[in-house]
């Protein structure tokens, strides 16, 4: 898949742009603060999954309501027209040929995108959310119709803690009762949630060690599954054949733990245990280290942790590529200045074989190092074409 032409109007500090992009490697280049990054947004946002580091707000030009974007399609045989009009408080509109869409989310079948940035080095060293964020947008880009069950446990969640936060602290008979309701449900979406991001996971990590391996030039990467209501033995056995995850047996797990958690539930008037609290381990070992694996998070080098993140988006586009039948765009955002001369050749030999890929380079890049179809450069706001 591909998008063939880009149009901005008062997106970011584009006021009015329109860009032809080649099916290969498109190099984005330009001074700091001048729109490149912007224009990789723009892509990402196609995807129906919004910016990846701002939120709608941030999007307008300064002193516009909204901000209108505009592309036309290629996936496989077909031509599609894409357009969406953004307004802040007031939701994405989104059109398809023209026929307006009942919210964003059928985007995901239509465009699909990775994204990689200087922010991305979150997904390794920050919080647990960042790390829960990139694996259910992975189950919605592989499945996109579980984009619904994502937004059922999200509402369930939200209802259960509001009834935690009302209740006495001792709770009553009338109120466990209510709780038991909405026990269930969270018991049901919370496993279903679980057995899809096991399930992502599992295919994810061949996957992430070969890229790791590649990137790192030797080392292997690990990832795992963290929870308090999940058996070690469960998530070894699901991240080991994801194909056969009992979703019956996820759900009998999170049951007993809410029952043995309910009193401090009362106390802290908030759910203790669910996916809301799981996260995903990524440990290391680097080439030539002798020792055992490190927890990247807390004990990796920057530079490790860098490589591991793209090592991560990398295998992403891999997975997607195997699972859809065709090739995500590559979205990869000033990630040459954080790499040395050696990784850098082999990202650039890398990226010739992944499909359409918008790379954008504050510094100038040999012409022999990568095999750029495009080039474009980007100056306040405006985008000229070599």
């Amino acid at each position: 898949m591909q998008v063939d032409r880009l149009g901005l109007e008062d997106f970011r500090n584009y006021v009015h742009v329109a860009v032809d992009l080649a099916p290969g490697l498109n190099l984005v280049v330009g001074r700091n603060a001048q729109g490149k990054t912007n224009l990789l947004e723009a892509i990402h946002c196609l995807s129906g999954l919004g910016s990846p580091r701002s939120p709608d707000a941030a999007l307008i030009r300064e002193g516009c309501e909204r901000s209108l974007l505009h592309a036309e399609v290629r996936k496989g045989e077909r031509q599609l027209r894409v357009d969406l009009e953004i307004r802040p408080g007031r939701g994405t509109k989104a059109l398809i040929n023209g026929t307006p869409l009942h919210g964003t989310r059928p985007l995901s079948e239509i465009v699909v995108t990775v994204f990689f940035g200087p922010d991305e080095l979150s997904l390794v060293k920050g919080s647990p959310d960042g790390r829960r964020r990139f694996l259910d947008d992975l189950v919605v880009k592989l499945h996109p119709t579980r984009a619904a069950q994502r937004r059922e446990w999200e509402r369930v969640l939200k209802q259960r803690n509001a009834l935690l936060r009302s209740a006495p602290r001792r709770g009553s008979v009338s109120l466990g009762q209510t709780l038991d309701v909405w026990d269930e449900a969270l018991c049901r979406t919370g496993a279903g949630l679980a057995a899809a991001r096991l399930q992502a996971l599992g295919r994810l990590l061949p996957h992430a060690r070969k890229r790791y391996e590649e990137v790192a030039g030797g080392g292997d990467l690990e990832l795992n599954y963290t929870s308090e209501w999940l058996d070690e033995y469960i998530i070894e056995s699901a991240l080991g054949s994801p194909a056969a995850i009992d979703e019956s047996i996820l759900k009998e797990r999170l049951a007993a733990k809410l029952e043995e958690v309910r009193p401090r539930e009362f106390e802290r008037g908030i759910s203790l245990v669910g996916p809301q609290r799981d996260d995903v381990l990524i440990k290391l070992i680097s080439p030539g280290a002798t020792g055992g694996q490190l927890e990247a998070r807390n004990h990796a080098s920057q530079g490790e942790q860098r490589t591991s993140a793209l090592a991560l988006k990398l295998a992403e586009h891999d997975l997607l590529t195997d699972a859809l039948g065709y090739q995500p765009i590559l979205l990869l955002d000033d990630v040459f200045s954080e790499l040395d001369a050696v990784r850098r050749g082999w990202l650039g030999g890398a990226v010739g074989a992944m499909g359409q890929t918008l790379l954008s380079s504050a510094e100038p890049v040999s012409p022999g190092s990568i095999a750029v179809e495009r080039t474009l450069e980007v100056s306040a706001g405006q985008v000229v074409a070599r």
